[in-house]
């Protein structure tokens, strides 16, 4: 039914927006109707009602995607006492990603595009101690390439003192003409860059680290994207071991799709999907290893250790998870061989993570631990010091 509502609505919108002769203007305005609904006045209205409290921090992310680094952060803020207005899309707000955070003093509220372009003019904002926008970008299009800045999207935020950004990828700077916020330390990057200020978003809540399976389980998360990860290895990888009668199984979450996968696979493979966070994170607890999927033969995964950082360091960190990857990856990360089972050949690197004795196992996960609580303990520093 939604389908028709939708075909119908983009049907009169057509015809109406041929009265418009100027070509942007049109096709500003017929935007603009079909991302309209009834529901974002409703939206404004419950944020327009709210009284910002004193010393309150605004946390934005208006995109799909990135619920994990502002859940990731909001515990950050929390230990240096503030309140916290969290300001996420639908999309977001569906998918829980505070699922195991204490929400004391934390007030949430969602919105679509259209509510949050109101939002943003709104004159409280400036109310705010602070504002964290979550994603220097913003992603209207499915291409890589059409994304827009977030801040030219919502011109209203640029107007506050305080205003912070978190840069995802480093490319993105000159084109989002971002110089002054990096002047100024207000430029925040998830990763140890030369440009930026370094915060990792690495606390999820209460975790729960689990010895060694008796049947070795990896997982992998993130999208099914060649310039993300390299599922076709990992296919390859599985019908070896396979062939090898080893035990293990490799669970596989993200949006996407493994099409025509061998039978012989089938037994050890477990397709998840796109999964919201309390599911989730309960299959990272459950599982031993985790695959990042970093092909170093890939000239688009480099972004991954020069302008960019993948999602999988933050769960890796998080979680302990004893990740299996390629040794090119690993300094970026602070992985090395007391923490990681480092290799050129994932077959060889999943041989050796099933083979792992539980002791020698349980001592990689203390390791990790240990240099998670290094990197949450140095994010924190950082915040503190840009906040004064």
């Amino acid at each position: 039914m939604g389908k028709v509502i939708k075909k119908v609505k983009k049907f009169f919108v057509n015809i109406f927006v041929m009265l418009i002769r100027n070509h942007e203007k049109r096709h500003k305005v017929r935007r603009y109707i079909l991302d309209f609904h009834l529901i974002d006045c409703y939206y404004f209205y419950q944020f327009f009602a709210n009284s910002v409290r004193e010393n309150t921090v605004l946390l934005v992310e208006a995109n799909n995607c990135h619920g994990e680094v502002i859940a990731g952060y909001m515990q950050y803020f929390q230990k240096l006492g503030f309140n916290i207005d969290a300001l996420t899309s639908s999309e977001i707000e569906k998918e829980h990603p505070f699922c195991r955070l204490n929400l004391k003093d934390v007030k949430l509220f969602h919105c679509d595009g259209i509510a949050l372009g109101w939002i943003s003019k709104l004159k409280k904002i400036i109310k705010y101690k602070h504002v964290f926008v979550m994603s220097s970008a913003y992603y209207r299009k499915s291409a890589r390439e059409d994304y827009t800045s977030f801040l030219d999207e919502f011109p209203g935020l640029k107007n506050h003192p305080s205003l912070y950004v978190v840069e995802h990828d480093l490319i993105d700077i000159p084109r989002f003409k971002e110089e002054e916020l990096l002047k100024k330390n207000h430029l925040i990057t998830l990763g140890h860059f030369d440009k930026g200020v370094f915060m990792s978003p690495i606390l999820f809540g209460k975790i729960q680290k689990n010895p060694k399976n008796e049947i070795t389980t990896f997982i992998t998360i993130g999208a099914i994207k060649s310039f993300r990860k390299n599922h076709q290895a990992l296919i390859q990888t599985i019908e070896k071991l396979a062939s090898e009668n080893l035990k293990f199984k490799v669970i596989v979450i993200g949006s996407g799709t493994l099409d025509n996968l061998p039978k012989s696979i089938h037994p050890y493979i477990q397709i998840m999907g796109r999964l919201d966070f309390p599911k989730m994170f309960d299959c990272m607890e459950k599982a031993d290893f985790f695959l990042p999927l970093l092909d170093a033969d890939n000239p688009e995964h480099d972004r991954y250790i020069t302008t960019g950082v993948t999602g999988s360091a933050q769960l890796i960190y998080a979680f302990s998870k004893v990740p299996v990857l390629h040794p090119k990856f690993a300094p970026f990360y602070q992985f090395n061989e007391n923490n990681a089972i480092l290799t050129t050949n994932l077959i060889d690197g999943m041989k050796q993570a099933i083979q792992m004795a539980a002791d020698e196992y349980k001592q990689m996960q203390s390791n990790l631990t240990n240099l998670a609580e290094k990197l949450e303990n140095e994010s924190f520093h950082n915040l503190k010091e840009i906040l004064k």
